[in-house]
């Protein structure tokens, strides 16, 4: 089961929010974790989400944080608590140096692919609607980054997915 914390944005305060999330995967274990999406609010520091992250015991559910733009410290944190990264289309912009900096640091094992759609589309579609069909691009500059071939990219992402997910 996937519990998504952008749900309770508009009924909860930030922390009453992982609150009720953490709840709300408990209520409904049946002896298989859970997995949390956390997306990061700009009302909020990343800081503060890691804070309230530690105090939930968030480790202990897993999952992804979604459309991650932030430094490989940060990056170090959210992976020490096991969760994999979320890259999308920001880590195109030119202007994203320390999210490629994450990017190279973050091993590969722990990273997939999104689109955030209809948001934050990859260069040369930045400002446009985004969907799936720029994915490519997402990959292509992960490969570029972490000196791969794309199709390396895409086959570890397509694994990480795959065992995120538990499909």
């Amino acid at each position: 089961q996937i519990y998504d914390s952008s749900t309770y944005v508009n009924e909860y305060t930030y922390l009453g929010m992982i609150e009720a999330l953490w709840a709300e995967a408990e209520q409904s274990w049946s002896g298989e974790p859970g997995l949390v999406r956390f997306e990061q609010r700009n009302k909020f520091s990343v800081g503060d989400t890691i804070e309230i992250m530690k105090a939930a015991h968030a480790e202990e559910i897993g999952g992804v944080i979604h459309c991650f733009s932030y430094t490989k410290e940060t990056a170090e944190v959210f992976l020490k608590m096991g969760f994999y990264i979320g890259i999308g289309g920001v880590v195109t912009f030119k202007n994203a140096k320390r999210l490629k900096e994450a990017v190279e640091y973050i091993p590969m094992e722990r990273l997939v692919v999104e689109t955030d759609s209809p948001y934050l589309a990859p260069e040369p579609y930045r400002g446009k609607r985004n969907d799936s069909a720029k994915i490519p691009l997402v990959i292509n500059e992960i490969a570029r980054i972490k000196q791969l071939l794309p199709q390396e990219v895409e086959k570890i992402t397509w694994e990480n997915a795959c065992a995120l997910y538990r499909m």
